[in-house]
């Protein structure tokens, strides 16, 4: 891979950084979040995991090795809400964005084992929000993280080429070339906060280091941004949103930094709509499985939750052997499959915990989802 690793930190309110950013679509900094503030991170993200794993009869290792990203910290934890309000976070999103106030969108972590963890593929942050204004990421890891460590990779300027579809991190091609020379590699000392514009490409590999690498990442849009559900109103934040489509973006699940200009900031964006492609996809993983799941048994139950709670695991197992989907040595793969989609159902309803890589969607389709759809679409 020809890529090169960044070496430039500046101070967050050093001019010469609003600079970069606005070249580069990325920027390294420092200020931001202090080794206390990591402490909490890191304390605070122990006990979401704790409450999380144990009602699920999972130990907190095989709730993060399953479930690796969380979201809405600061409604779940006192350590994150107390970090929200009293670092400079809701500043230097303001900062950077060059705006009257900010609102956060939502923030969430992600760890990456050192044994376990995968690549999240290339994509663009403001791609998945349903808002018009492009926002920006700050992306703070709680340890040092070197280039085996599952570091953050960036397409240098690519936040200028404007805004493109949403990437579906279950399709098998890559937007963005391996040998492209744009790529840059950022390993971070504990203490530098990474600023992504919203438009910048940019992915992180699976950790082959010496260490978990926990990061803690806070999502920003400029105050005056619009809900446009048309856009991504699939995103589970766009839930929490209750003002009507065109509204600017308001309530308690987006806290506002700074005042509220009486006219629009921030880049106006429009984003294409995600092109379905045959085979599986993000977007529409859980009612594609669902559906699959409904065909097999004969349900009416409207969600894969609620399939999944009506319908014992060999019941459906042993509904596809009977439709021949599955021979005698995958009915068991099967039932496991069908127990870890319960399993993740479960996690992300009651604590909006998420497998990142998509792994389980991934195994259904590879193992009868392919199958099923063929039958599904015969004439």
């Amino acid at each position: 891979m020809s890529s090169t690793s960044e070496t430039q930190r500046f101070a967050w309110r050093d001019p010469l950084a609003s600079t970069f950013l606005m070249e580069h679509g990325y920027v390294v900094v420092h200020g931001v979040l202090d080794a206390q503030d990591r402490d909490a991170i890191a304390a605070g993200w122990q006990a979401v995991v704790d409450d999380a794993a144990g009602p699920i009869g999972l130990s907190s290792s095989e709730f993060v090795a399953r479930f690796p990203q969380n979201r809405d910290l600061w409604r779940k934890q006192a350590p994150f809400e107390k970090l929200l309000f009293t670092s400079c976070q809701g500043d230097v999103a303001r900062h950077f964005l060059s705006v009257s106030g900010v609102r956060l969108f939502h923030d969430h972590a992600i760890c990456k084992p050192i044994s376990g963890s995968g690549q999240i593929p290339w994509h663009q942050d403001s791609a998945y929000w349903p808002l018009d204004r492009v926002g920006l990421s700050l992306w703070t890891p709680v340890d040092d993280v070197d280039e085996d460590g599952g570091c953050l990779e960036v397409l240098d300027g690519s936040h200028l080429d404007g805004a493109k579809e949403p990437q579906d991190f279950l399709r098998a091609v890559s937007p963005i070339d391996d040998g492209d020379r744009r790529i840059v590699r950022l390993p971070v000392r504990a203490g530098a906060t990474v600023v992504l514009n919203g438009l910048t490409w940019h992915r992180s590999g699976p950790n082959r280091g010496t260490r978990d690498r926990l990061a803690y990442l806070t999502l920003w849009v400029p105050a005056t941004a619009r809900f446009v559900p048309e856009h991504a109103g699939w995103h589970p934040t766009a839930a929490h949103i209750a003002v009507p489509a065109g509204s600017r973006l308001d309530g308690e699940w987006f806290p506002l930094f700074g005042t509220i200009a009486e006219e629009d900031e921030g880049e106006l964006v429009h984003f294409p709509q995600p092109t379905r492609a045959a085979g599986p996809s993000m977007f529409t993983a859980s009612r594609d499985i669902a559906e699959h799941i409904r065909w097999l048994v004969g349900g009416t139950e409207p969600t894969l939750s609620t399939l999944l709670a009506s319908h014992s695991a060999e019941h459906i197992a042993l509904r596809a052997r009977e439709r021949g989907l599955v021979d005698g040595d995958e009915i068991t793969a099967l039932r496991d499959l069908l127990d870890a989609l319960a399993l993740q159902e479960r996690a992300r309803r009651e604590s909006v915990a998420r497998d990142v890589y998509l792994r389980t969607a991934e195994r259904w389709w590879h193992l009868i989802g392919a199958r099923i759809e063929r039958v599904l679409r015969e004439p």
